[in-house]
């Protein structure tokens, strides 16, 4: 039996190895370059300097002045990038380098068992898409990684010091976690080395954000805006988007997913089939009454952790949200939304005594709907990196037909309306918009984007030249 088990447990881990890295490899075979990445994808193409000196300029700019650890690592793949264009989507395996991280300190803490359905689930959460699809949000998996290290060196090897530097690196990668600090403060037992977790932690992070980082970088940007928990009529914005996100925008998604069903293939029917019954094989015969206190404080912690994590919003300009590339800053809600599932799931079942089969029954089916729809945000994302270069192809052919050599050109093709009816779009992923998107996408469909410069009606409405795009078609309008 227990041999059974193990080997059940094996080919589910390997199964989910092969789901994640197929999922990764799929987006660097199309080439999938959305949003930011496309800004990022066409600086480093005119990299002139050295890579020290790349460094510091890249990291002396409002975006990562306040993110030197992830602008060291993505500054060091741009600029590899230059010599070899394919290096700039290995930022997209610093994902599943954090499954990695993830299920290997879940393991230790909880079971082999448990940790491996976190890290599927998380795999594949409809909560934060960005940081799976988009090479640029290896910041927010390298926050990630630090926070599950620093956690998990305080819980085993007790050491403070150690933890507080690893949690450090983490906000310095991207400051999604700062709030839950509080983590650290419930593991550590004694008030005066958690005065003292405190004091080296937030410290040091404060010193570096007020002194350190305007001395050193000149364009400096201070990301967290205090006064604006003061605005009233903002905090209630954010707390009703909160609520619209998990009591609504997630269901939609799923039910989006499962209309698209017919569009997943016979390998990605497979990979599901063979994942949910081995997670159903596996919890079927486990024993959730052993861990019941365990699983009331992972259920409060990760509660409370949801809610900490929401709170970065009162501090930002950001708004919560699971839709287009505004999702980035989702990964710790991404993290313990998972986890509370579970938890949640297991508690209610116990206080209902319905049987263990009733629960691997639900997380199975949970699995399965969490799959689908992680592998339709996939073919989302290529499917509006198709549209973007679709769109900018039949430009070009309009460009040349109307002997247009240079100039402003807006082009208008109704993205609000596309992107909430469109049904190839799950979560509103990324089509054209940011006016920093449109060179690269000139230039990889034959515009030449010194000449000519493109911009979404939206944004640039007195464009002298207007382009409509509707039903596949492009037309000029003046």
């Amino acid at each position: 039996m227990k041999k059974n088990i193990e080997r059940d447990q094996l080919f589910l881990n390997i199964s989910i190895i092969i789901y994640v890295l197929y999922i990764s490899l799929s987006v660097c075979y199309e080439k999938i370059l959305l949003a930011d990445d496309l800004a990022m994808a066409y600086e480093y193409r005119f990299i002139s300097q050295s890579y020290f000196s790349f460094i510091c300029s890249f990291l002396d700019s409002s975006t990562m002045a306040a993110r030197p650890v992830s602008g060291f690592v993505t500054a060091t793949v741009m600029f590899i990038s230059q010599y070899n264009e394919f290096v700039y989507w290995l930022g997209l395996f610093f994902f599943p380098l954090s499954l990695l991280v993830i299920y290997e300190v879940a393991q230790k803490i909880l079971t082999v068992q448990l940790a491996s359905l976190i890290t599927l689930l998380y795999a594949c959460s409809m909560i934060g898409t960005s940081i799976q699809f988009s090479a640029i949000m290896l910041n927010s998996n390298l926050a990630t990684i630090f926070f599950c290290l620093s956690i998990y060196i305080l819980y085993f090897h007790k050491n403070i010091f150690l933890s507080s530097l690893l949690f450090i690196a983490s906000v310095l990668n991207y400051e999604i976690f700062l709030p839950l600090i509080f983590l650290h403060l419930f593991f550590i037992k004694k008030n005066k080395k958690r005065i003292t977790f405190i004091i080296i932690t937030l410290g040091t992070i404060i010193i570096f954000r007020k002194i350190i980082q305007p001395f050193i970088f000149l364009h400096s940007y201070q990301r967290d805006e205090i006064d604006k928990i003061l605005d009233v009529k903002r905090v209630i914005q954010i707390f009703l988007y909160s609520a619209k996100l998990f009591l609504n925008d997630i269901f939609s998604g799923i039910y989006k997913s499962i209309l698209n069903y017919k569009k997943l293939n016979f390998f990605e029917w497979i990979v599901i089939l063979i994942i949910t019954s081995l997670v159903y094989k596996i919890f079927s015969d486990y024993d959730f009454k052993k861990q019941l206190q365990s699983f009331k404080n992972l259920g409060i912690i990760s509660l409370l952790a949801i809610f900490c994590g929401m709170s970065i919003f009162l501090f930002s300009s950001y708004i919560p949200t699971v839709f287009g590339f505004d999702n980035r800053n989702l990964g710790t809600i991404r993290l313990f939304h998972t986890i509370f599932i579970i938890s949640a799931t297991i508690l209610l079942a116990i206080k209902l005594n319905l049987g263990n089969k009733i629960i691997a029954v639900f997380f199975a089916i949970t699995a399965s709907l969490f799959m689908i729809t992680n592998i339709s945000v996939k073919n989302s994302w290529i499917y509006a990196n198709r549209f973007n270069h679709e769109l900018f192809s039949k430009l070009k052919t309009a460009i040349d037909d109307n002997n247009i050599i240079r100039g402003e050109i807006g082009l208008d093709y109704d993205i609000f309306n596309e992107l909430k009816i469109n049904p190839n779009l799950t979560f509103r992923e990324p089509v054209f918009f940011k006016n920093w998107e449109a060179p690269i996408l000139c230039e990889m469909n034959g515009i030449d984007p010194g000449k000519i410069h493109v911009y979404n009606i939206e944004n640039k409405k007195d464009c002298k030249i207007i382009f409509v795009y509707k039903n596949g078609k492009i037309s000029r309008l003046k």
